[in-house]
Parts: structure tokens; C-alpha cells; sequence
């Protein structure tokens, strides 16, 4: 059998990592520019089916998460193998710092003569169907960001693979508010399941008031909820995980039991988003519900490693 070089490639916009550092390497899956390599015509096969937008997407994107492999000329295990790895990586990229890219992946050979052949790709779900919360929104990839991705890879895949069964549901949980749900009630129900899951630290449930020590103990009262925001031109200002806790578990018994926040929430201003809108409790505390559960995971997983 003929054996052919592949190429696995999960775009991400960045805003901005230095081309210097790159390529980034995580072991058997790297970070790499592929800016200018994607092109329309490497798409022409799929031209009537796939909308332009698409297609604009993969031209634009300048950076991507990236899986070398050899297999036959057909497709098979290991390029399904290469998807799902891809996958498992941006779900981490994605504890690090979550960002409007949605997942995809694009899959391609190259030919004899040194040029690209496309033959497989996801392609992403619109982003502007994307719910993130506010503070998120404008989230970029830094050199930073891919440090601790670093660090995390390997630690993460093994838990996805076998680790305790509560750190496995706070992962999915997590992803699962992002990839999956589009309604703002479900994604945080969602986050703070996760929550009360990591926190746990095993198959039983804790009430609520151990469950907020622990919570306070590992994440820390004083932690503002926005300290890894690097919005180039937008500070949100500190909400610290303290001032919002009690409100969180409040607002997740309200919702599954079918009622809304209180009134006065809606009318209790905690800050202004970057185009000036201002939020109120409700948005705040489901920012933090994303922050703790992430933020969570990262420390428990570093623990473990």
C-alpha cells in the first residue's frame, strides 16, 4: 500500500501571536501560522455545496492547531483518529481561554508536485450563533495562553481518557455550555452542574454550604472573575468570585425550579461591557459561573500532573 504525508488542521483566530514562536509544540499536535494556505480553489470539489462564508472562514483564519500523519490514500482510522484528537486539544484550548472560534477541521494531502489537496472538513457552526457570555467575547490567544496549554495537554487528555469520574463530568459539562447550548439559562445550569461536580471530588453530592468552601478555598474569595482578560483597549473592572457565589447558587435553584432572577436583580448595575452596555447580576454571575468552573479545572488538573 501507498502511504501519503496528511495534514490535520483546527483553525483559530489569535489576535495577534508572534510568528517568532512558531510553531508551537504540545507534542504530537502543535500550533502553527497557516496564513495564506488555505485557498478557495482547494475547495472547488465541494464549490455548489458549501456556503461562501465557509470557505472565507478557512481562507482567513491565520492560525491553527495541527496533526501530522501518515496513512493510505483512502480515508479511514487515522484520519478519524486525527479529528477527534483535534477535537480533544481545542476543547483544552478552550479551558485555557474560551473565544468566538468555532470548532472545524480540515484535512489534506500533498500532492507530488508540492500542492494542497483537500479531501475532508468540518466545517464551523456560524459564530455569531455562538452564546459566550459578554467578558469573553473579545478573548485572544496569547503566548501565555498557549504556556499553559502546554501544560495542560497532556494532563487533560489523560482525564478525558481515565481520570475520576467527577473531573470527566466537569470537563463535559463545560464543553458542553460552549459547543452545545445556545440558551443563557441551560449554558450557566450547565456550568454550575460542572461546578458542583469538580468540587465534589467524587460521586456524591455536597450541600451547597461545603460545596462553597471548597470553592472559595481552591478559586480564593478575593479572585476577580475578569483577571485573565487582556482586552486590548477594555478593562471590565474586578468582580470578585466572593461578592457573586451566593447569588450563583441562588440563581441556579431559580432556573431549575422554573423561575427567572429576582427583579431587583435586573435593576442592580454591576458594569459596562465594551460597547457600553450596562450588565446586570444576572449576566455578571453567569460570567462567573464560566470563570470558576474553568478556573477550576485548570488548578485541578495542574494539581494532579
Amino acid at each position: 500500500m501507498e502511504f501519503s504525508e496528511k495534514c490535520s488542521l483546527t483553525p483559530f483566530f489569535s489576535g495577534g501571536l508572534d510568528d517568532k514562536i512558531l510553531p508551537f509544540e504540545l507534542a504530537d499536535v502543535s500550533v502553527d501560522s497557516i496564513k495564506g494556505l488555505l485557498q478557495a480553489e482547494h475547495f472547488s470539489l465541494w464549490s455548489h455545496f458549501v456556503p461562501g462564508q465557509t470557505i472565507e472562514f478557512f481562507e482567513k483564519t491565520d492560525r491553527a492547531l495541527v496533526h501530522r500523519f501518515t496513512s493510505g490514500f483512502g480515508m479511514g482510522k487515522e484520519e478519524e483518529d486525527s479529528k477527534d484528537l483535534l477535537l480533544t486539544a481545542f476543547a483544552c484550548l478552550r479551558v485555557v481561554k474560551p473565544t468566538r472560534t468555532p470548532f472545524s477541521v480540515v484535512q489534506y494531502r500533498r500532492t507530488r508536485n508540492g500542492e494542497i489537496d483537500v479531501f475532508s472538513f468540518i466545517p464551523p457552526i456560524n459564530a455569531l450563533t455562538m452564546n459566550l457570555p459578554r467578558s469573553e467575547v473579545l478573548n485572544r490567544i496569547t503566548a501565555s495562553d498557549l504556556e499553559l496549554l502546554r501544560r495542560l495537554w497532556p494532563r487533560y487528555r489523560h482525564s478525558r481518557e481515565s481520570g475520576p469520574g467527577h473531573l470527566r463530568r466537569a470537563t463535559r459539562y463545560y464543553e458542553t455550555g460552549y459547543a452545545d447550548l445556545r440558551d443563557a439559562d441551560l449554558q450557566f445550569t450547565t456550568w454550575v452542574m460542572g461546578i458542583e461536580a469538580l468540587f465534589a471530588d467524587g460521586d456524591e453530592p455536597l450541600s451547597t454550604g461545603p460545596l462553597k468552601k471548597r470553592i472559595l478555598g481552591v478559586i480564593g474569595a478575593g479572585t476577580n472573575i475578569y483577571e485573565h482578560l487582556d482586552h486590548p483597549s477594555y478593562d471590565p473592572g474586578p468582580v470578585k468570585v466572593g461578592e457573586v457565589i451566593d447569588s450563583m447558587f441562588e440563581l441556579r435553584s431559580r432556573i431549575i425550579h422554573g423561575a427567572w432572577a429576582p427583579k431587583s436583580w435586573l435593576n442592580t448595575p454591576m458594569r459596562n461591557d465594551a460597547a457600553g452596555t450596562r450588565l446586570m447580576l444576572p449576566d455578571v454571575v453567569r460570567e462567573a459561573a464560566s470563570f470558576i468552573l474553568r478556573t477550576g479545572i485548570q488548578k485541578k488538573l495542574l494539581a494532579d500532573g
